[in-house]
């Protein structure tokens, strides 16, 4: 009787402690992903872009800012698309931890119309996140910036 009362607590524990492991799947599935590239770890394949901002000079529309997504791996990165210069940078904020991403130089993209990078990527899953953007004018005179507003999941 004793024994078996023991047996069954004890399962009972177990099955708590491992249900604990699953209760979370996009936090603990997504944080091995920080600081890896979207493109060859594949979480690009599932990307969307929740946050975007035009960046200006004057009245000039020199790039965009987005906030990248991943549904399958539950990341974020930035991505910045510059029309006049391949000089800029990208950064990717975690908003819980102040943990950040960038990215330079920028390489020209004929399918995205500019010069352009990506960020490594950040755990995304439950908290929010937001990128910054850098473009310059043509002939590297001016350059503008904006930010993206943050997303949560």
């Amino acid at each position: 009787m004793i024994r078996s009362r023991l047996l069954r607590s004890v399962l009972i524990v177990l099955f708590v402690a491992g249900a604990g492991l699953f209760a979370t799947p996009g936090a603990s599935y997504a944080a091995p992903y920080d600081g890896q590239s979207p493109e060859t770890s594949g979480c690009a394949n599932t990307a969307t872009t929740p946050r975007s901002a035009s960046i200006y000079v004057g009245s000039v529309k020199v790039g965009v800012v987005q906030l990248r997504y991943s549904t399958a791996c539950r990341t974020v990165w930035g991505r910045t698309i510059a029309y006049y210069s391949s000089k800029g940078l990208t950064q990717v904020y975690r908003n819980s931890d102040d943990a950040y991403q960038s990215c330079y130089p920028f390489t020209w993209v004929a399918s995205l119309g500019g010069y352009s990078c990506y960020t490594p990527m950040l755990n995304d899953a439950g908290v929010t996140s937001y990128a910054t953007g850098w473009a310059w004018t043509s002939g590297n005179t001016n350059v503008g910036s904006a930010s993206t507003g943050s997303y949560l999941l």
